[in-house]
């Protein structure tokens, strides 16, 4: 039982939606063979062949609309083709049970009258609602609704012909009709209500994705505005300083000179854009996790004060906030988070827990989260990551709320 349960936590919310909808139809459509079982159960007359014949078709009925359903619906998502041999063989198993409906319930001799109870009709309707509604995911509204009203007519016609009289025929007809239309929109409207919930997952997805590419293509920016310039400056003195050293000119040793300066500038500024894409301020950081989440489908809290921790412990903590929100983004299907930022003991806190985490996922792929490790204890820190259950991550960090900027003035060379 807890394999299943965990199995089942591991799911992410559209799959848990997926195989609950999927389940939830195939049971209503395996219940044909119980609603053949009580025809036989109330009908006064009937054939012991035809009997065996119409549980069977029943049986095999049930199964093929299930695999007609099974199939259109991944139709219906866009993941396979049409299964069009399964619906011929559903269209052909309806027909026999027809045939077997009749042969089962029907009059046993022509001057006898029809079944009293209407097991034959009853029957003809069963096997016509089934194979109807197993078609539901690949025809419209538009389609379905004279498809429902042939059917009714089609069920009220045979019974008229089955010799039922015409109250009978016509409160089997309605019947039909009250199936078609309840059934009908119940299996077309999970259909239409499971593509929903999977568009929105990949809208979340592709939302995901657009905001780690929205700052990576800001982080660029910064850096193609900082060396563009600089670096054509370098390339064009370098030319001329090549030139000029050509030619025996001194001027070339001053060109020499000005590219230091322009590379040693570039140097500088290149450290600056690090410096403030590492070392943001932990409430803008908090803000533009929240939004980005948020704006993911992941509903996201900030337990907690960041502005009353000491500033020289924020932009570390900024760093861990936004490399926990990439690992979110990336590696979970969360649907929850919440940030928390405390001071306790001179120690300064933030804990990120979202939940959305397969057995698989959560990992500490990559270097993001080693590195911020380093940069941690380097400060006397920490940063830990756990999985409280089988669903959540967990992750750490702390520094002691003395930590001074020390981390952050070591540039690379």
């Amino acid at each position: 039982m807890s394999a299943l349960s965990g199995w089942w936590v591991e799911r992410s919310d559209p799959q848990r939606f997926d195989l609950y909808t999927r389940g939830t139809l195939y049971a209503l459509t395996a219940f044909e063979v119980l609603l053949a079982a009580l025809v036989y159960a109330q009908s006064l007359q009937v054939r012991t062949p035809g009997l065996v014949a119409f549980l069977g078709l029943a049986a095999v009925h049930a199964a093929v609309g299930i695999r007609v359903l099974h199939g259109g619906m991944d139709w219906y998502l866009g993941r396979r083709s049409w299964p069009r041999s399964a619906a011929v063989v559903l269209g052909l198993v309806t027909v026999l049970g027809w045939a077997s409906s009749v042969w089962a319930f029907g009059p046993i001799d022509d001057d006898q009258p029809p079944d009293g109870s209407g097991s034959a009709g009853l029957g003809l309707m069963l096997f016509t609602c089934y194979a109807v509604v197993a078609f539901t995911p690949r025809l419209r509204t538009s389609v379905l609704m004279p498809i429902f009203a042939g059917a009714v007519v089609w069920v009220a016609a045979a019974s008229v012909a089955l010799g039922y009289p015409g109250g009978p025929a016509f409160a089997l007809g309605f019947s039909t009709a009250l199936a078609l239309v309840s059934g009908g929109s119940a299996y077309r409207g999970s259909v239409w209500m499971l593509g929903v919930v999977w568009e929105l997952d990949r809208s979340r997805q592709t939302q995901a994705q657009l905001a780690v590419a929205e700052e990576r293509l800001r982080f660029a920016r910064d850096l193609h505005d900082v060396l563009g310039r600089n670096l054509s400056v370098i390339a064009l003195k370098s030319e001329l300083a090549a030139q000029l050293t050509r030619r025996g000119r001194d001027e070339a040793e001053a060109e020499m000179l000005e590219v230091r300066d322009v590379a040693q500038e570039s140097l500088r500024e290149v450290r600056e854009v690090v410096r403030g894409y590492r070392s943001a301020d932990l409430a803008t950081e908090l803000a533009g996790a929240r939004s980005v989440l948020r704006s993911a489908g992941v509903d996201t809290r900030v337990v907690g004060d960041a502005a009353a921790l000491a500033p020289g412990v924020q932009p570390v903590l900024g760093w861990v906030t936004r490399e926990g929100t990439t690992n979110v983004l990336r590696h979970s299907d969360a649907s929850s988070c919440v940030i928390t930022v405390t001071e306790d003991a001179g120690t300064a806190t933030l804990v990120m827990e979202n939940d959305g985490v397969s057995a698989a996922g959560g990992g500490r792929d990559g270097s993001g989260l080693s590195g911020l490790e380093e940069r941690l204890q380097h400060m006397g820190g920490g940063l830990e990551t756990t999985r409280p259950d089988g669903g959540r991550f967990r992750l750490a960090a702390w520094v002691p709320g003395h930590a001074g900027h020390a981390d952050d003035e070591e540039e690379p060379s």
